[in-house]
């Protein structure tokens, strides 16, 4: 697993909007503005030689047919083609799929994970999603579903953020700009629970997981500190909610102004929550009641 994913770059995607706030209800980070295609160069850089190490320590390899779920951009897809080479299939699948190759060695499809049936239930030797779940209201149906859709001994690789367990923007407040910081973390999480998103989901994986009927389950967190990745991840999430916040009264232009201002400058140590990783295996005796 060596070929490097090709990222989206801003301004690939087809139709991004014009800044618009999107409908009080849904996913608040969509695909349909530009600063998504930001954010996932951002993340791609931040955790996709995590996610890829956990896939290659799972047995996926050449022939494996693998499940990439709210695939996002391109990156794990065009990795995950790359690993199965032509005798594996990878499908990839979205709400909304326009930042996904249609060429790049990979299926796309527009799936709801919450709401969809499983693609070929019972087919997949791995099923993937990063930064998915905790934003679904119906976590348990979707978590069914992925399960669903896996042969008796494939893998399930569920990755997502608890934002509770590190709730800072800035670990060192040590001054206004800071504080600042802090308090726009706090509000855009606000944004989120307000569309459902459970921001202590990612502590819950390995007892859902086992819920959900898989054994062998084990788990591990990634905690980015700081750099530059960090910083534009921070600044392209804090473009693409600027019009939700301000609808909401959570802050004021000034006040957004100058935080961007201040990661342009350098003058945060930015950080994220940790990222829990958590994988399962579907027991071979249980195909007649996960099925």
């Amino acid at each position: 697993m060596t070929s490097e994913p090709r990222l989206p770059q801003p301004g690939d995607h087809p139709d991004p909007t014009s800044g618009e706030p999107a409908p009080a209800s849904g996913y608040l980070l969509d695909n349909a503005r530009a600063e998504a295609g930001e954010r996932f160069v951002q993340l791609a850089e931040l955790f996709d030689r995590v996610t890829l190490g956990h896939v290659e320590r799972l047995g996926i390899t050449t022939g494996s047919r693998c499940w990439e779920v709210g695939a996002g951009g391109p990156g794990i897809p065009e990795a995950l083609a790359a690993a199965v080479g032509p005798t594996g299939y990878v499908l990839a699948t979205d709400l909304d799929p326009s930042w996904l190759r249609e060429d790049a060695g990979y299926e796309v499809r527009r799936h709801d994970v919450a709401l969809d049936p499983p693609p070929e239930p019972g087919t997949f030797d791995l099923v993937h999603a990063r930064l998915v779940l905790v934003h679904v209201p119906d976590r348990a149906r979707a978590l069914a579903t992925m399960v669903a859709a896996l042969r008796p001994g494939g893998r399930l690789l569920i990755e997502d953020a608890d934002t509770a367990l590190q709730p800072l923007a800035c670990l060192d407040e040590t001054g206004p700009a800071q504080q600042r910081a802090n308090r726009l973390r706090t509000a855009v999480r606000e944004l989120l629970a307000r569309r459902g998103a459970d921001l202590r989901y990612g502590r819950t994986l390995p007892r859902a997981l086992r819920e959900a009927g898989l054994v062998d389950v084990a788990a591990s967190g990634t905690f980015p500190i700081g750099g530059p990745a960090c910083n534009h991840l921070e600044a392209a999430t804090i473009r693409h909610v600027r019009p939700e916040l301000l609808a909401a009264g959570l802050t004021d232009a000034t006040e957004l102004d100058a935080h961007l201002a201040a990661i342009q400058a350098g003058e945060l140590d930015l950080t994220l929550a940790p990222l829990i990783s958590a994988w399962g295996r579907r027991p071979v005796e249980s195909v007649s009641t996960l099925g």
